[in-house]
């Protein structure tokens, strides 16, 4: 009867027309947690697995962990390290302290609309919408710390497709400013509180040598003493992150602290102020740090500056691989995909789901393969090699589907692609990253086999370029 029901979902889906537009978070665009979720007229078979999934469990929930991964610059964060060229005085940076609280996580949809993800309750780094990030070890310098880690955010959201992250670098006010040697784990960390007035510190970076630190913190908290709450603070100093381009299958949040700092001369202070920031609205060292935040300074109101926080791919996770978008000659020249890795090897498409067969073959049924692979990311350093350079900044990419094998389709950018002709925006250079969702759709019953091939073309309307020569991705089903 289980899968009777599947079936009949999957003709009703099918037949149904597309419904007006409506914007409710939790729900498609289309205001239904089955159908046509980006409302191209079509059903695809990732809306098929998530419209089923979702009538048969009554709209579940769909269970996210967000990956952060600190670090300077490209090397990871690691306490004691001695990094060099940071800041524009190209100064030596030796961290101590490396830690941070989030809140108000959102995911948000295709339509625009923002969706909470639910905080787990663990006890320890998660409590209400807040969330505590700690990247030191407690050794060597970092002797403020603990050897305890925590990277991850987790909870839920209502199951549907997600394609940017959002959330706050900050505490909201009702949790700021209280006791945190009788609060609720992590609002217990005394190390990462000044007082009741000024609240927690948001950010916390220290140095060994102690030249320059930066604790972001709400400042202009009116109260009748330090160990009394405020009723208002002047510079919340909240800042509010949105990445797009966000896929909670591989995509990791990168917090760097070489591009918080790209701004500023850490060897220099200024005079008769603690070293770095500390947010006091008087020190001028804060002005490039807010910046890269996304704050205004003095102030403290969100910006769409920031540079502290960024997406990548975790390339560890499933294979995961990127293609660079390049060009043939340093300037002009015909568009070329650039790749470090044997494009004539197919990717591996794992079994995902099974529709209407039984058994662990899915006999007489329908079985869906799914993987996301590649991404696609503008080449930022020549190779000239590989005859491989960067386009122009405000190239805009559009990718082309120009042949396919039966029973494959992709989704890139929340647009299908499943048939020569079709065609979606990657992005405007530099910084575009578009990853592809290629899915299979086989026969049950037997080992799966065979290689599914489909042909691309980048093509651009910014001179001086050409459109690329056709180039050819593989991909095999597997257990």
């Amino acid at each position: 009867m289980k899968y009777l029901t599947r079936s009949l979902i999957l003709v009703a889906m099918l037949a149904t027309p597309v419904a007006a537009h409506i914007n409710i978070p939790g729900l498609d665009v289309n205001g239904q947690c089955v159908g046509d979720a980006n409302s191209d007229g079509q059903v695809a078979i990732n809306e098929l697995v998530t419209a089923v999934n979702n009538a048969l469990g009554n709209c579940p929930s769909l269970p996210v962990t967000l990956t952060f991964q600190g670090q300077v610059g490209n090397q990871a964060f690691a306490c004691g390290t001695v990094y060099t060229g940071i800041g524009t005085g190209a100064s030596q940076f030796i961290p101590s302290d490396f830690r941070l609280y989030v809140s108000n996580v959102n995911l948000i949809t295709a339509a625009g609309d923002a969706v909470p993800l639910t905080l787990d309750q663990d006890g320890v780094w998660q409590y209400q919408n807040v969330a505590l990030l700690d990247f030191e070890d407690g050794t060597g310098p970092c002797g403020n710390g603990d050897a305890a880690l925590n990277k991850t955010v987790h909870g839920t959201v209502p199951a549907g497709v997600y394609t940017s992250v959002q959330f706050d670098l900050g505490i909201p006010f009702a949790l700021d400013h209280a006791d945190a040697s009788t609060a609720q784990s992590p609002l217990n960390r005394t190390e990462l509180f000044w007082s009741w007035q000024s609240g927690y510190k948001f950010l916390r970076v220290d140095t060994a040598d102690d030249k320059f630190r930066v604790h972001l913190g709400s400042t202009g908290c009116d109260g009748t003493s330090p160990s009394h709450p405020p009723t208002t603070c002047s510079a919340p100093n909240v800042a509010t992150v949105t990445l797009s381009g966000f896929n909670p299958e591989h995509s990791v949040i990168v917090a760097d602290l070489a591009a918080l700092l790209a701004d500023s001369n850490i060897d220099m202070n200024q005079a008769s102020t603690p070293p770095g920031c500390m947010s006091d609205p008087d020190d001028l060292d804060c002005v490039p740090v807010f910046q890269n935040l996304g704050l205004t300074f003095p102030g403290g109101q969100p910006t769409d500056t920031q540079k502290f926080f960024r997406l990548v791919s975790d390339t560890a996770a499933g294979g995961h691989l990127e293609v660079g978008v390049a060009s043939n000659a340093a300037s002009g020249g015909t568009l070329v995909p650039h790749e470090d890795f044997d494009v004539t090897q197919p990717f591996p498409v794992p079994f995902n789901e099974c529709f209407g067969g039984t058994g662990a073959e899915c006999d007489g049924g329908m079985r869906l393969f799914k993987t996301v692979n590649p991404g696609f990311v503008p080449l930022t350093d020549a190779e000239p090699e590989e005859s491989a350079y960067p386009l122009a900044d405000g190239t805009s990419v559009t990718l082309v589907l120009t042949a396919i094998d039966p029973n494959l389709t992709f989704t890139i950018n929340d647009t299908q692609l499943a048939k020569a002709g079709d065609s979606v925006v990657l992005g405007q250079t530099p910084s575009f990253h578009a990853d592809v969702t290629a899915q299979l759709l086989l026969p049950g019953g037997g080992e799966p086999s065979g290689t599914f091939s489909a042909s691309f073309q980048f093509t651009t309307t910014g001179s001086p370029y050409t459109n690329s020569d056709p180039f050819t991705l593989k991909y095999s089903p597997i257990d």
